[in-house]
Formats: C-alpha cells, sequence, structure tokens
C-alpha cells in the first residue's frame, strides 16, 4: 500500500514539471503559436473603378436669342372725367362696371339755368341782328346824300362808325350764344370713348363746382392694353420701336403677340434700367387692366451658338459657372460665361468650343484632373 501511494506522488509531481517547462517554453518562444499561420500571404488593397459619367458633345445650333422680362398690363386710356360746368347733379345713369359707348350718356346736371341763358342769348343776338338792319339803312341813306353833296363827309362817317359798332355787336351776342349752348350742353356728361366705368365719385344730389374741377368719374379703355416694363441697360442696343413681342399674361391664362411701340430714350440713372411699351389686343376683353404679364422680344438669331443643359454647369464658392469637361477620360474644369437661360438650357457665351464633351451628371462628385469612365450621351440630353 505504501509502495502505490509513493509511485502515485512521483506521477503527479512529474506531470507538474512537464507542464510548467511547456508554459515556460512557450513565453520564451512565441512562434510557437502563429507557426498555423505563416503560410498565409497578406492581400494589397484593391483600387475602386473611376466613376461612370453622362457627357455630351458640344455642337453649335441656331438660336433665336431672346429678351424676357416682366410687366403690368395698362389700360391704353384712362380718363378721370370732370364737370365742365357747375350744377347740381340730378341723374347718374351709369355704375361702376358698366361698359359704355363713345357719347353715351352718363350724368346730368340741373340745366335750368343754362337753358334759360341760352334764351337770353338768342334774344340779346337778336336785338344786336335788329340793330345792325337799322344802322345799315342810315348808313345807306347818308351815303346817297353824301353823293349829292346834301350832308358833309364826317356825318357819314360817323354813321359808319356806329353801323361798325352794331356789327361788332352782334358778333359778340353771337358768342354770347355759342357758349351758352355749348354750357347747356356741357350739363350733360357724355362718355368720350368707348370703356368702362371703374369709379363712380359723386351722388345724385350732390353739388359739382367747376373750380376747382370736380371727378365724377373714372373711365378705362382696355379694348388695347400696353405693357409696360423695364429693360436693364445692356438691352438698350437691342429694344426697338416695331418689334415683335410675345406676351404671356397668367391670371387670365393667354399669350398674344404684341408690338413694341415705345422706348425710352433716357437711362434711369439710378437702377440703370430704361422703361418700354408693348401694345397688346384686348377687344374679347380677356386681360384685366394691371394683370401680370410676361415679355418675350428677340434680342437676335445666333447661326453659332452653344447651347448646354443646365445640369451640366456647377458653381464654385464665388458663385461663378463652370463645367468639367473630359478629355481621355480625365476631368478638366473650365470657367465658362452664360448668357439667356431656357427651361433646360443656358447659352455659352465664352469657355467652350464646339466638339469639346462636357460631364451632364453628378457634378457634386466629380473634381478637376478626376479619371472617370464615359457612358454614352445623346446631343439631346438635358434639353
Amino acid at each position: 500500500m505504501t509502495t502505490n501511494k509513493n509511485t502515485s506522488k512521483k506521477q503527479l509531481l512529474a506531470g507538474l514539471i512537464s507542464g510548467m517547462i511547456l508554459v515556460g517554453t512557450s513565453a520564451c518562444n512565441p512562434t510557437v503559436e502563429t507557426t498555423a499561420k505563416a503560410g498565409s500571404v497578406e492581400k494589397a488593397p484593391v483600387e475602386a473603378p473611376p466613376p461612370i459619367v453622362s457627357i455630351q458633345e458640344i455642337k453649335p445650333e441656331s438660336h433665336n436669342s431672346k429678351i424676357t422680362a416682366t410687366g403690368t398690363a395698362l389700360p391704353v386710356r384712362a380718363s378721370f372725367l370732370s364737370a365742365s360746368v357747375p350744377g347740381l347733379i340730378m341723374e347718374i345713369q351709369v355704375k361702376r362696371g358698366d361698359r359704355v359707348k363713345k357719347n353715351q350718356v352718363l350724368l346730368r346736371l340741373d340745366a335750368g339755368g343754362f337753358a334759360l341763358g341760352v334764351q337770353q342769348a338768342e334774344a340779346g343776338l337778336a336785338a344786336a341782328e335788329v340793330g345792325v338792319r337799322t344802322v345799315e339803312r342810315e348808313l345807306k341813306r347818308f351815303t346817297r346824300l353824301r353823293q349829292s353833296k346834301a350832308v358833309p363827309g364826317a356825318t357819314v362817317d360817323k354813321v359808319q362808325a356806329q353801323h361798325d359798332g352794331a356789327v361788332a355787336q352782334r358778333d359778340l351776342a353771337a358768342v354770347g350764344l355759342r357758349m351758352a349752348r355749348r354750357a347747356l350742353r356741357d350739363a350733360t356728361q357724355r362718355a368720350p370713348y368707348d370703356g368702362v366705368i371703374t369709379m363712380v365719385l359723386k351722388e345724385v344730389g350732390e353739388y359739382a363746382p367747376a373750380m376747382p374741377p370736380t371727378m365724377l368719374m373714372k373711365l378705362v379703355d382696355t379694348s388695347s392694353l400696353e405693357v409696360q416694363a423695364f429693360l436693364p441697360e445692356r438691352e438698350a442696343t437691342f429694344a426697338k420701336v416695331g418689334a415683335q413681342a410675345r406676351v404671356r399674361i397668367d391670371s387670365a391664362d393667354v399669350e398674344r403677340v404684341g408690338q413694341v411701340i415705345f422706348v425710352s430714350d433716357a437711362i434711369d440713372p439710378g437702377v440703370q434700367n430704361f422703361e418700354i411699351r408693348v401694345s397688346v389686343d384686348n377687344a374679347d376683353g380677356a386681360i384685366k387692366a394691371g394683370a401680370f404679364a410676361r415679355l418675350e422680344i428677340l434680342r437676335q438669331k445666333i447661326d453659332q451658338a452653344l447651347l448646354i443643359p443646365k445640369q451640366a454647369i456647377a458653381r464654385d464658392q464665388k458663385d461663378q459657372p463652370y463645367v468639367l469637361a473630359e478629355h481621355d477620360g480625365i476631368l478638366q474644369r473650365i470657367p465658362v460665361k452664360l448668357g439667356e437661360h431656357t427651361d433646360t438650357r443656358s447659352l455659352v457665351l465664352e469657355g467652350l468650343k464646339p466638339g469639346q464633351r462636357i460631364v451632364t451628371s453628378g457634378l457634386a462628385d466629380l473634381r478637376h484632373g478626376q479619371k472617370v469612365r464615359v457612358r454614352a450621351a445623346t446631343q439631346k440630353e438635358g434639353q
């Protein structure tokens, strides 16, 4: 029994010593743990392929360069009607919004006093004519007496002067009658032209003095409109009287062709622009006076214009436009000067040449000098 116990203790001690030797050996030789990995090879990182971009070749084309502007459609005529003679308003025959014709009665003043004035003037003229006829007979009689030397020449001259005075009085009475009749006529206010009553400023029973002038109502003629717009100074060379203009009225959903009828000779020094007027027919009354209008006027025809899609244009930190041109798979940043814009394209004035290929997609993620792969694009892309 004693011998077996001693043998077990020796075996346990030998096992502990062997384990300690293995641990020490591993600590002194770390390559033992990585021996299994010695045969593996570490791979280099894979480079991402260049991005794919759409491009468009720049080709010249015919283009009608246009001036665009906004303005206000004004009535061709607008008048505040006033009383030519004073009087009490007896009748108003129109109301706001009524369409009226030329010479249509709008308003009547109390004409009783003016009618009496006509009668008085007629009587005065009749009396003056009687006086002229009386003096004419006297002049003829004294002229015959003078020929027979029955009266001196001074007497004839005196009668001649009386005759001339009577004729002047008759002429004065005739003028008075015309004035009286005009006053009577002016007591009735008539429309000076076809139009629409937009304001009625007086009521029946009110007194309308002639001095100072009293505004009775407002009449506007909208059968034709004038679009008033202001163009920047740089367009002064191109805006010409007689040029056609396309006019768009959003509120009426109509588009019409008008004509430039006025171009100001003066440029406002404060804002560096000038006024133009475009005449537009409105016989159907579809456009309301005061409506907002959009104008397009032909500036010039360009035979070799370079137009690029708007999505091909980027801007730098100074808000200057540029494009990215592709050549042999490398991008080049090219500053450009732009002209007018359509809904989808912009006119290039400087910076590009026919035949160059520009990127039309993904500009935000691209940079100058970057390698790219090209995906075919047509000339119509972006148009």
